[in-house]
């Protein structure tokens, strides 16, 4: 068994309560769980939710003291939604399943909530198997920078020499105090199939609470990243929930950006697209899948199918929850 040093105060006594989805991926979440649990400081607690998994990840929850949830809707926002509904800490920490945490990045991640106008801290993010000093170079130097086309430039692998003020973080490595998520309503479940874009949501929703979003490149994990070839279910999930991020958040405010969305959703920045670590070749059925995601996106954002669900103000259905 893992030994837990819960019940360490962290800044401001902050309890620091760390949600993980997953989906069969029991070893990589088990080499996750292993760097979580060798901290020197553990967080409050460690709650796991399984959309499901057939490949034993059940069974994790014999090694760990976390608490284990299994929903029965495969949807990472849901899941996530349903962790920060039991989460019991005044920040919460999103990590995927397939990152490992460096030592002390609990330390990092907490330190700037000593700013109480600090409303979330993200950090940095290297490929796995790369030294610290890993990044790629490009010539874009804003980090977490979202734009009102609805591009979003991340450079989150920067190590820079201290903090920095962002729009948005990367969703395997960021936190946010539990009040201001319950305030926005946690995560939009209408970001489907990867999700893309989901995170950038929840950001900027925070941010106009007046919140201010750390960029802590000293709060470093390393991402199992499963770049290379744009399948056509990746493009289209790709337009999808990018055109539905774009016409929920900037649309309205401003319609001549609509011009900047088309020109940056067909062709990005250079360096936009050297850094997603993608590579894109043109077929007749990926402009298909692009047009039908760009339709469908426009479609769940104009449609009274859009749910405004606060799972906070409900109760949580579906859920079997396990605790070690």
């Amino acid at each position: 068994m893992w030994a837990s040093s819960y019940g360490v105060n962290f800044p401001l006594s902050l309890k620091m309560s760390i949600v993980i989805a997953t989906y069969n991926r029991r070893v990589d979440l088990e080499e996750c769980l292993a760097s979580i649990f060798s901290l020197k400081n553990g967080p409050h607690e460690v709650i796991v939710v399984d959309s499901g998994s057939t490949d034993g990840t059940r069974e994790l929850q014999k090694r760990f003291p976390m608490q284990y949830v299994s929903v029965r809707e495969r949807n990472r926002e849901r899941a996530r939604n349903v962790g920060i509904s039991l989460a019991r800490g005044d920040v919460v920490a999103f990590l995927d399943d397939d990152v490992v945490v460096h030592e002390r990045w609990l330390q990092y991640v907490t330190e700037p909530y000593l700013d109480s106008k600090v409303g979330g801290v993200g950090g940095r993010v290297v490929p796995y198997g790369r030294s610290e000093n890993f990044h790629v170079r490009t010539g874009r130097s804003e980090v977490g920078k979202v734009f009102k086309s609805g591009l979003v430039v991340g450079n989150f692998d920067i190590p820079l020499n201290g903090l920095a003020n962002v729009d948005s973080f990367i969703g395997c490595n960021m936190s946010f105090r539990r009040n201001a998520l319950v305030t926005v309503g946690g995560f939009d479940e209408n970001y489907l199939g990867t999700g893309y874009r989901d995170d950038t949501d929840l950001c900027v929703r925070i941010k106009r609470l007046g919140c201010r979003l750390v960029y802590q490149p000293k709060a470093l994990v390393w991402h199992k990243f499963r770049g290379g070839q744009a399948r056509n279910d990746w493009s289209y999930w790709y337009i999808r929930n990018h055109t539905y991020f774009y016409f929920k958040n900037f649309f309205a405010q401003s319609r001549t950006s609509f011009f900047g969305f088309l020109r940056d959703m067909f062709f990005p920045p250079k360096d936009y697209v050297s850094k997603s670590g993608v590579n894109i070749k043109i077929r007749p059925r990926l402009l298909l899948n692009s047009l039908r995601g760009m339709y469908e996106g426009y479609e769940t954002w104009r449609g009274p199918e859009q749910r405004k669900n606060n799972p906070f103000k409900r109760r949580v259905e579906g859920v079997e929850r396990n605790v070690q």
